[in-house]
């Protein structure tokens, strides 16, 4: 049954136009760590069974509506087919013919053969409209059957006040039901309105930068959009293959780890564990801005996410070591909370990633919101004595903070985690890739030495160092890497007399 749109004159449209086949892009898994997690893992490789999903999708008719994944001519559940064989599809907003963009929505969160959760059984599916005036006409607004949603779609209801209502009941049910919920921004430059602003889902955007970088434009200007993004031609594409990664790691949380059965948690593993491996251009402008500004914290990928979350909960303390990957989630305090880990002797963090995330609250209704300020900062430390910092995240708008870090040499570290506001409930999780840190070669021809590095921090100056002996060490040249490689190579004349001479690399941490 539709409701009517009377009461509120929605204005609702795809985030994208183009549907294509969804072969174009099925090496999204294998960008995403997916292959590689299969081989690791193999029959025990979680592929959400037993996790319900939802979607919701804009009419692609402007005489019908027209929004789910497989038709049907009536309003019962009804069995999927083909790459939805399996699983059971019930319409919440009455009969439908098939619509192409739900078909490839749908496929990439939980198809066969197209996602990372072709497990799931138990499939809901809602009319957008319907589904955003639910929401505005039921104060509170109702459970919807789900633990991972996705909303596809873009648009306003053409007043600003009734899209913050929307927003922000779509956050509150997330934070009172649990779900973990994806949705897209809009392809392009221009920044939709309504769920892409939320606070509380998972915004996401594509590889190719093809999205809005003004980030958001409701209920707080400039929160950094996206969080992360899926090498998909479109943003519609691009969420369900996050919310299928969040429901192969739900699958797995249930029951290993009950106490990560939070979308706060779930969002600060995909965060934590996204890599800029194809994106060495990937930066943060500073403290105040958690992510890249157009590629947020970077790309979708499933191997390193379930890495942090197999590693198990690392209760945060000031007295013992905790693992060099894991996550919690616990509340603030007047003091702060550390979480201190080991880069071993030998080795090197190659990188290292960490975010937090926390909810905002509502009181009458929706209509007063607060958000805590939350801060992460990644220090030194001697012992269990914190010292000198490495690198923080402190926005004072975002409900997200994230840090990330190219080559932290062998030591102690502590992640603090630190707020005004006494308990709240924040989930932070972490992971240093452990490896051998910049690799340099050294070659001689004539006069002319050839220093060639890689695994270098594209955004650091190094300085190249020279020494007779390994005792007294010289500066020979000074060296930056363009941005978006993170090798280079430098050359120069050797000095007359030819001794030997050894090489280094200097930087600031």
């Amino acid at each position: 049954m539709h409701i009517s749109a009377k009461k509120y004159p929605a204005v609702i449209w795809c985030s994208c136009a183009l549907i294509l086949s969804g072969s174009a892009w099925a090496d999204w898994r294998d960008r995403a760590g997916y292959t590689t997690l299969q081989g690791e893992l193999g029959s025990a490789l979680p592929d959400g069974s037993g996790i319900p999903v939802m979607i919701s999708e804009a009419t692609v008719s402007a005489t019908e509506f027209i929004y789910l994944p497989q038709g049907t001519t009536g309003t019962a559940p009804y069995a999927g087919t083909g790459v939805f064989a399996g699983k059971t599809i019930t319409p919440y907003s009455g009969a439908s013919s098939t619509s192409s963009h739900a078909a490839t929505v749908l496929g990439n969160f939980c198809g066969t053969g197209q996602s990372l959760a072709s497990g799931v059984t138990e499939v809901h599916a809602w009319l957008a409209d319907d589904f955003a005036l639910t929401l505005l006409g039921n104060d509170p607004p109702p459970s919807f059957s789900g633990s991972v949603q996705n909303h596809s779609w873009a648009g306003t209801v053409g007043n600003a006040a009734l899209d913050i209502e929307i927003m922000r009941k779509l956050d509150l049910l997330v934070d009172r039901d649990g779900a973990t919920v994806t949705t897209p921004l809009n392809n392009g430059g221009s920044m939709a309105s309504l769920l892409a602003n939320a606070y509380h889902s998972i915004a996401v955007g594509v590889f190719s930068g093809n999205h809005p970088t003004t980030h958001s434009n409701l209920d707080g200007l400039g929160r950094m959009k996206p969080d992360i993004v899926v090498d998909q031609i479109y943003t519609s594409f691009a969420a369900p293959a996050v919310a299928s990664a969040a429901t192969l790691l739900l699958d797995t949380i249930r029951p290993a780890f009950p106490e990560a059965d939070d979308p706060r948690v779930v969002k600060a593993i995909l965060i934590a564990g996204a890599t800029k491996q194809n994106l060495p251009g990937w930066h943060r402008t500073g403290p105040t801005r958690p992510y890249d500004e157009t590629f947020g914290a970077g790309e979708l990928n499933v191997l390193n996410a379930y890495h942090i979350l197999a590693e198990g909960r690392q209760a945060t303390s000031d007295a013992t070591t905790r693992s060099h990957r894991g996550w919690d989630m616990t509340t603030t305090s007047g003091a702060t909370r550390r979480y201190f880990f080991e880069v071993p002797q030998g080795r090197w963090a190659n990188t290292f990633s960490a975010a937090i995330t926390w909810h905002r609250h509502f009181s009458d209704g929706v209509s007063t919101m607060s958000l805590a300020d939350v801060n992460l900062r990644l220090v030194q430390a001697s012992g269990f004595v914190p010292g000198s910092s490495v690198d923080e995240s402190t926005s004072s708008v975002d409900n997200v903070e994230h840090i990330f870090r190219r080559n932290l040499p062998p030591g102690r570290y502590a992640l603090e985690v630190t707020s005004t506001t006494a308990d709240e409930t924040f989930a932070i999780a972490w992971e240093a890739q452990l490896g051998s840190g910049p690799a340099v070669t050294v070659s001689k021809a004539g006069g002319t030495c050839t220093l060639s590095m890689n695994q270098l921090d594209p955004f650091k100056t190094y300085t190249i160092e020279a020494s007779p002996d390994l005792v007294s060490w010289n500066p020979i040249a000074t060296i930056r890497t363009a941005d978006t490689t993170a090798s280079t190579s430098a050359q120069w004349s050797e000095p007359a007399g030819g001794e030997s001479r050894f090489y280094r690399l200097a930087w600031a941490l």
